[in-house]
């Protein structure tokens, strides 16, 4: 009976697994995983801080749902080595025999090496334990460093445990990713409304303090602070994947083709960790991102057993509340495509604002702030190739709205 390992028990690797397993009735599952824990959802940490949720609203599955679906999941191991030529994999426990290999590896945070960066009061954002030792140390006054969408939500969630938060920004405007300063500059003052300082073009030089953070240096400023929490980016888990000569892409990911293989035969890569493209642009992406990962973990667990799935590539979506306002993200920024004849469609009413990035008439990207209804369609059409021009014509003719009738919200932002 054909063996399946796979390294990481986040979204992707479970997805990998539940789509193997509902596929193949029969075939073995072996998960390692670093953590001794079952699966969680690191999107929701932030509302664990909070107090929104309970520790126990954090976990996706339990220890059962691992043993009802004949999943061997093997926690706290360490990966040591993959030796791929005697299909092996070390850990520091043991060593495991496989047929195919699906790695999840994930990401970890980046903390660069500014002086007290080891300080007490320096925190990462990714995990359980991460979390717990925030609350654990009681923090009072924090600056936050990084302003994606996890230090944005870090920022609200100690916002709501009474703590006075800093946001730095290094970069000229917040969540540089994800939207355009139009927007950005509005999401920066609902925070500002709710007290919460942001520094952008600022970047965290120093940590001072004796044995514990006592205050950050940031630009030109000084910060008094008790608490650090490093939410400035991810940086992909490869470096077992590389040791064993699995090829990297120029942008540090895991390189894999279509159908999510490596360089590697019968080695296949999924979530976080990798290097695919992206669907609007056909250009080498990095996606650190849930939908994106749950897809490519199907994709990566069928094809690991012998289906030909291939990936139709990464598009960004990111829908939140900020201090109870929601927000939404969908493709790709006016910054990601610099050289494009972007053209730009921007609408307002009393409950939302949005901007659509059309290239070629096809739309490229959209951000909303307030009401968020609509974007379904929105996505649909951006996924579908659907043009502004064609989009119209569907609306317009009765016999084709009646076919494609889930286009007809997106006419709130295309019609005039």
């Amino acid at each position: 009976m054909a063996s399946i390992l796979i390294i990481g028990n986040g979204a992707a690797g479970n997805s990998a697994a539940d789509a193997i397993r509902r596929a193949d009735p029969d075939v073995s599952i072996i998960m390692v995983a670093r953590e001794e824990l079952p699966e969680y959802s690191a999107c929701a940490l932030p509302d664990y801080l909070s107090g929104w949720i309970s520790r126990e609203q954090l976990f996706v599955k339990q220890w059962r749902d691992y043993r009802q679906s004949n999943i061997s999941m093997l926690g706290g191991r360490d990966v040591v080595r993959i030796d791929t030529g005697q299909k092996r994999l070390v850990t520091n426990r043991e060593e495991i025999r496989y047929d195919r290999l699906i790695l999840a590896t994930g990401s970890r945070p980046i903390i660069p090496p500014v002086p007290g960066h080891d300080l007490s009061g320096n925190f990462a954002v990714k995990t359980v334990a991460d979390i717990e030792a925030i609350m654990v140390h009681r923090p009072k006054r924090v600056v936050v460093v990084g302003s994606g969408n996890i230090g944005i939500e870090m920022a609200e969630a100690l916002h709501k445990q009474d703590c006075r938060v800093i946001l730095v920004e290094m970069m000229d405007q917040i969540l540089p990713r994800l939207f355009d300063r139009e927007p950005a500059d509005r999401i920066l003052e609902i925070l500002a409304a709710q007290g919460i300082e942001v520094l952008t073009g600022a970047r965290l030089v120093a940590v001072n303090g004796r044995n514990s953070v006592e205050e950050a240096v940031a630009g030109e400023r000084v910060l008094a602070c008790d608490t650090i929490v490093w939410a400035a980016g991810m940086r992909q888990n490869v470096d077992f994947a590389r040791d064993a000569g699995i090829q990297t892409g120029e942008l540090g990911g895991i390189k894999v083709d279509a159908f999510l293989q490596t360089s590697c035969s019968g080695i296949y890569a999924c979530g976080d960790c990798i290097e695919s493209i992206d669907m609007l642009t056909g250009r080498p992406a990095l996606s650190l991102l849930w939908p994106n990962a749950k897809r490519q973990g199907a994709v990566a667990g069928l094809n690991s057993i012998g289906h030909q799935v291939a990936y139709e590539g990464a598009v960004s979506l990111v829908v939140e509340e900020i201090f109870g306002v929601p927000v939404a993200s969908l493709g790709l920024t006016a910054q990601a495509l610099i050289g494009e004849p972007v053209r730009l469609l921007e609408g307002e009413s009393h409950e939302r604002y949005w901007r659509l990035l059309l290239v070629d008439d096809q739309i490229m990207g959209m951000q909303v702030i307030g009401e968020t209804s609509g974007l379904g369609a929105v996505m649909a059409m951006m996924k579908n190739r659907i043009s502004v021009s064609d989009f119209h014509k569907i609306v317009s003719d009765p016999d084709l709205v009646r076919t494609a009738s889930w286009y007809l919200p997106a006419s709130q932002f295309l019609i005039p």
